[in-house]
């Protein structure tokens, strides 16, 4: 077991979380995937506010792990530094970050667990990336409905958002004027072809009873090769 100083009431929680990048989930969805009931998981939940996020301008409301706490980065990481592969007490690690000037800092991918010999090591390497003919890339992400109050309007209106599993959680596509754009999923769609993306695969993945409608995307594009 790992060592950890999180509450044993949500690890399973936790658990859940870390296997799926931390993607944002709803407590219907979330309690079903435990084996729990609702009301057991909103209890737990609301017993450790310090560890978890509700977004109730959401409906369903979605529940989401805070970043910046160590000890969930450390527990992601079973107290194993990232450079030396050490296995280390919590007490004794410390978070790093892969690019400091990054505007989320926290983002779970830009965080790493470092023990003290490995804290003050570069681990930031610039890179060009060229076409490497041939091989291919694929990118997985999930496009849900989400709903809002238009600020403008004062209107009740849907559109979608994704979620491209890299720790910055669902976001709608944002016009230059800065006002949501993503009200069909083809926009949304379009957004990654414009980049290269071709769609491979397609599915809706929640069931109707929950009132969700999302789907998970496949897609893929030609590599692109790093070099120094």
């Amino acid at each position: 077991m790992i060592n950890t100083k999180i509450p044993k009431s949500i690890l399973e929680i936790l658990d859940k979380f870390i296997q799926s990048n931390f993607r944002p989930y709803t407590y219907t969805y979330l309690a079903d995937q435990l084996g729990l009931k609702t009301d057991t998981l909103i209890q737990r939940i609301s017993r450790n506010k310090k560890y978890f996020e509700v977004d109730d301008s959401s409906r369903p409301s979605r529940i989401s792990v805070k970043k910046g706490i160590p000890e969930v980065y450390f527990y992601r990481d079973k107290n194993q530094c990232h450079l030396c592969q050490k296995i280390i007490e919590p007490e004794r690690l410390y978070l790093k970050y892969r690019n400091p000037s990054q505007y989320d800092k926290y983002r779970w991918e830009n965080v790493i667990s470092v023990c003290d010999e490995c804290k003050d090591k570069e681990i930031l390497k610039r890179v060009k990336r060229i076409k490497k003919p041939g091989a291919l890339e694929y990118k997985e992400v999930f496009i849900n409905l989400a709903y809002r109050t238009n600020p403008d309007t004062n209107i009740r209106e849907s559109y979608y958002e994704f979620d491209e599993l890299n720790g910055a959680g669902p976001f709608p596509l944002i016009n230059e004027d800065d006002k949501v754009a993503s009200f069909t999923i083809a926009d949304i769609l379009n957004y990654f072809s414009a980049d290269g993306w071709e769609v491979i695969h397609i599915e809706r993945i929640m069931e109707e009873e929950y009132a969700l409608e999302e789907y998970q995307v496949f897609f893929k594009r030609e590599r692109e090769e790093e070099k120094d």
